[in-house]
């Protein structure tokens, strides 16, 4: 256990995060006042966000290795944060790029923008690393309360209000619930530790109250990460929202649940239940009604919205398998999963700004009018369908690997299947961009969208050809929630 002044040296990414947030808000007021043109696009605040992401980067991987508790047992620095904490930076980074271009056309108020992006990426690096059930909570509360904002920030878009005021409602739900469970967690064990609740866990038997409380806090992870039965806000929530917000909430926020599911069942729970057919059926109900949803979709943003439920599924096979390779192998899908639905939705934000539609009728012959955009969104469908040499074709190979050494051959079998009904939607709109006749006026690609989607197509096709450095990342960070 580290004294308090080591864990503020422990704690730097975060402090950094945080200060960087603060310092754009600061910067920008300080412009405000000595220019005569307060009003002007500032985009250096998105590169100044992103400089001080990076620099959080760097202290989280000087601190690779360590592993430790801080605060009595409340916060946990291993390897399984490490991990989560650099994918939620490169996601925040990716998301500033990508909001610069389309952020005049929604609001003009940059600067708090970007800081609610770097303050929603400290709550999920918080989650990464909290350890204690009220920890956990407030931690919840980062990072939701800047999402509602962020999703209503396009003021002028009743869609946009719509959807946050949605997104408000189920917070509120989820945080009832979730609170409930966790009082009634400590009330029934007498901690709020996770390593003491799988320690009481193991020597108490289940009584009626605790197993109410632990439903309750499973079901507030449900609503984050978007499984089946708590997905039904999902598809308007992502349509209202403005788009880069859809792609930060669509990873971010999802990737930030897994984290908090992974470190509460995995340590935490230690119950004689069959965790393998509960978190089964989960895994097959999302994969499927998400995929049969997006099937009638034909708005991008929506049929986006149903693929990311059923990927909530695929990500699920592997926590239900509930062995080291098992949830090694999630963690190698939240990589694969994050760099493709990143890279899908750049190519959408910039076919929005130039066509201002998400329709998929409205996307005949965009090929021919953006061909790098529409090599790069082919690129992430296929990916995402699971199509060889791209790194969906490796996280879906592995998830199934270890779930069928699992025994869940069943749930194979329904991944397998859901895959085969995921490429058709894919590829209807693969098929819209390169077979219709369109308008043949040229496309700019701004050269930020531009960069986002090559640093996330490079991402792509690495973990598909060379997913050995992934890979051992994530067994690295799995083996910390089993004592390794």
């Amino acid at each position: 256990m580290a004294d308090p002044t080591v864990a503020l040296t422990f704690l730097a990414p975060e402090i950094i995060v945080a200060l960087t947030g603060a310092l754009v808000l600061v910067i920008d007021l300080i412009w405000i006042r000595s220019t005569d043109a307060p009003n002007t696009p500032r985009p250096w605040l998105a590169y100044l966000s992103i400089a001080g992401l990076g620099l959080a980067a760097g202290a989280v991987i000087g601190l690779a290795g360590v592993q430790t508790t801080l605060f009595e047992g409340i916060v946990i620095l291993d390897p399984l944060s490490t991990f989560f904490k650099l994918l939620f930076l490169a996601i925040g980074m990716i998301v500033l790029l990508i909001s610069v271009d389309p952020l005049p056309g929604f609001s003009k108020w940059s600067a708090e923008f970007f800081a609610l992006i770097v303050w929603c990426t400290l709550g999920n690096m918080l989650l990464a690393s909290a350890a204690e059930l009220f920890t956990i909570f407030l931690c919840l509360q980062l990072t939701s309360l800047p999402l509602i904002v962020l999703i209503g920030y396009a003021k002028r878009d009743p869609l946009s209000s719509e959807a946050s005021l949605k997104y408000l409602l189920l917070v509120l739900v989820s945080t009832a619930v979730l609170l409930y469970g966790m009082t009634l967690v400590y009330g029934a064990l007498g901690t709020s530790t996770i390593s003491e609740i799988g320690k009481v866990l193991a020597e108490q038997r289940l009584t009626p109250v605790l197993a109410l409380g632990l439903v309750l806090l499973l079901t507030g992870f449900g609503f984050k990460i978007t499984a089946v039965p708590f997905q039904y806000w999902v598809p308007d929530v992502y349509e209202g929202a403005p788009s880069p917000v859809t792609a930060f909430l669509s990873v971010g926020s999802k990737f930030a649940g897994f984290a908090l599911a992974l470190r509460i069942i995995v340590t935490g729970l230690d119950i004689p239940l069959n965790w393998h057919l509960i978190f089964g059926v989960m895994a097959a109900l999302s994969m499927t009604l998400g995929n049969l949803g997006a099937l009638r979709q034909t708005n991008i943003k929506r049929m986006l919205a149903y693929s990311g439920i059923a990927q909530a599924g695929y990500l699920l096979v592997g926590l239900a398998a509930l062995s080291e390779m098992g949830i090694a192998s999630l963690l190698f899908y939240t990589a694969a999963y994050g760099f493709a639905n990143l890279l899908a939705f750049t190519a959408v934000i910039v076919f929005a700004n130039a066509t201002g539609s998400y329709e998929i009728s409205d996307y005949a012959g965009l090929a021919r009018r953006a061909p790098l955009a529409s090599f790069a969104l082919t690129v992430a469908l296929l990916s995402l369908g699971g199509l060889p040499l791209l790194a969906g074709f490796m996280a879906k190979f592995y998830v199934f690997l270890f779930a069928a050494q699992a025994g869940l051959i069943w749930l194979v079998a329904v991944g397998v299947v859901n895959s085969v009904i995921a490429l058709y939607y894919y590829l209807r709109v693969i098929w819209q961009l390169y077979v219709p006749e369109g308008s043949l006026d040229p496309i700019s690609v701004a050269p930020r969208a531009g960069l986002a989607m090559s640093v996330c197509a490079v991402g792509v096709f690495a973990i598909g050809v060379f997913p050995e450095p992934v890979l051992r990342a994530s067994q690295m960070a799995a083996s910390a929630l089993f004592g390794g």
